[in-house]
């Protein structure tokens, strides 16, 4: 049995402040991407949940439970216990999980880092802001614990050796699109921001894409002058690398001066609690018909999102999201690599060791496998915000690219 410390229940740290809320480097070569293979959900139908433990690992969380990214936080801890609740022991040792907040600031994660550390843990996991991942690396690094961060990982921070992603680069989405535009022959006009999360996916874009004339690429003026300048453009289709209320303030405005561009975005403006907010703040009729990118959608139907999807259904009463799906692969990685142990001790550095032959991964998004940047090489989808019954959901329109 694992022992979950839960997002309302504080732990202590040595600092004295409360503790709350809920890949491996391989090679290229032989990675083959399709069905899931024998060991059905990584262990959900193993006897490993029944074995008993010889020891104890403690194992850190960092995720955000204030502001914006609440939920973000909440998916990664509710898909990182889902999987331990389901397969621990890992291998002989029980595992105790151990939450600390990620603050809005990603300066002022490095003492949560810090605390975590001193609490003796083997490894952490989460993170929702590349910024923060940016800010803890020295951290990290210093302490020779490995992280695996379950959200976007900076392009800038790739082949970083304690640090791992279960996730994706936030350049990824937006080549994903930019492939496909081309592909398609739309015209385009760029909308973004000058912070990295937009900058990185505006970036990748391009990559996709190719070039496009600079005027063609907006990232200052505010939405009015955003909107005004797709109007005289008049392109096919927009990449929206706005997030939050920047996005819904363009995207409301943009349709309410009757652009007809079809809208075309990373995942994270209609991904979990995101397309709640977004039908909230601009109406179901400007919600419905915008296009995004994504590593996951609850509606593919392998067999390991089935029974994924299923069990976290009824866990935590609500469709899981991509984050979700990050904290369940964050565990599995750790898991399968505890477990690579065998009778070794698995101390820090043997675990980062063992993250570096995992191979490939069934995962609910498809199979993924770690490559060289520590990133997780896999499938993109294109979904379109559309009627799933009564509700407006994330419908999987097509396979996209596979990237890492």
């Amino acid at each position: 049995m694992s022992e979950i410390v839960r997002p309302d229940q504080p732990a202590a740290t040595t600092d004295g402040s409360g503790v709350s809320r809920r890949s491996a480097l391989r090679a290229f070569g032989g990675l083959a991407f399709g069905g899931l293979t024998g060991t059905a959900l990584a262990g959900c139908e193993t006897s490993g949940a029944t074995a008993t433990p010889t020891g104890t690992l403690v194992i850190g969380l960092l995720i955000p439970r204030t502001d914006e990214l609440k939920a973000v936080g909440a998916d990664i801890y509710d898909g990182f216990k889902l999987y331990t609740d389901l397969n621990s022991p890992f291998g002989g040792y029980g595992i105790t999980i151990v939450a600390a907040e990620e603050k809005a600031k990603a300066a002022e994660n490095k003492a949560a880092v810090d605390g975590l550390v001193k609490q003796g843990v083997s490894a952490i996991a989460g993170v929702a802001q590349p910024e923060t991942m940016l800010a803890i690396r020295d951290t990290i690094e210093g302490a020779h614990v490995p992280l695996i961060g379950a959200h976007a990982s900076p392009t800038s921070l790739q082949s970083v050796l304690w640090m791992w992603s279960a996730s994706y680069v936030g350049s990824e989405p937006g080549e994903a699109l930019g492939r496909y535009l081309k592909a398609t022959h739309k015209s385009v006009v760029a909308v973004g921001a000058n912070d990295l999360s937009s900058t990185d996916a505006v970036t990748g874009f391009l990559k996709g894409y190719g070039s496009l004339p600079k005027d063609r690429v907006l990232k200052s003026g505010g939405p009015d002058a955003m909107v005004s300048a797709v109007e005289g453009f008049n392109p096919d289709a927009v990449f929206c690398a706005l997030s939050g209320a920047a996005a819904e303030k363009f995207i409301e405005k943009l349709r309410g001066a009757g652009v007809k561009s079809e809208i075309y975005a990373p995942g994270g403006l209609t991904e979990g609690s995101a397309l709640d907010s977004l039908v909230a703040a601009i109406g179901a009729k400007n919600a419905t018909g915008i296009y995004t990118a994504m590593n996951y959608t609850a509606d593919l139907s392998n067999s390991a999102n089935q029974l994924f999807a299923s069990r976290f259904r009824s866990s935590v009463r609500r469709t899981p999201s991509a984050y979700a799906v990050a904290g369940w692969d964050a565990a599995q990685a750790l898991d399968k690599a505890i477990r690579a142990c065998g009778a070794a001790q698995p101390s820090r550095d043997l675990i980062n060791a063992k993250l570096g032959g995992l191979g490939q991964l069934a995962s609910p998004r498809g199979t993924i496998a770690f490559n060289q940047t520590r990133t997780p090489l896999q499938k993109w989808y294109l979904r379109r915000v559309m009627n799933d019954g009564p509700r407006l959901a994330n419908v999987t329109v097509r396979s996209l690219a596979t990237l890492g």
